[in-house]
């Protein structure tokens, strides 16, 4: 008599299929989650107007970092850093994981 594995023992418990591996997403796809706060979507609040609620609406450059970002953290978090300079709306700083350049819009990040 053969001992039957976890998984198959799952799947007689469960009455279900599991997913293969083929069928689970793949880290990039998971990767939803703002670089700076972690958050999925921002919160329900009356300060952040039309943003309030919102997923990641910003993606660094480098195609070897592609870190999302909610532009209102980006905009706070590059306020903070000393070396970010700003040229009327926008901001230009490094990105917080990569380093390389980003330039965001600071009107449109905030309302």
């Amino acid at each position: 008599m053969r001992d039957e594995t976890c998984a198959e023992n799952l799947v007689l418990i469960l009455e279900t299929q599991l997913p293969r591996p083929s069928d689970v997403l793949n880290y990039n796809d998971q990767q939803v989650e703002c670089g700076i706060c972690y958050a999925h979507c921002l919160p329900i609040d009356d300060e952040l107007g039309h943003r309030s609620g919102a997923g990641t609406d910003y993606t660094c450059d480098n195609l070897n970092c592609r870190r999302p970002f909610h532009s209102v953290c980006l905009v706070d978090w590059l306020h903070s850093i000393t070396t970010t300079r700003q040229s009327f709306n926008v901001l230009f700083g490094n990105c917080p994981y990569c380093s390389e350049p980003v330039a965001i819009k600071t009107i449109s990040a905030k309302y």
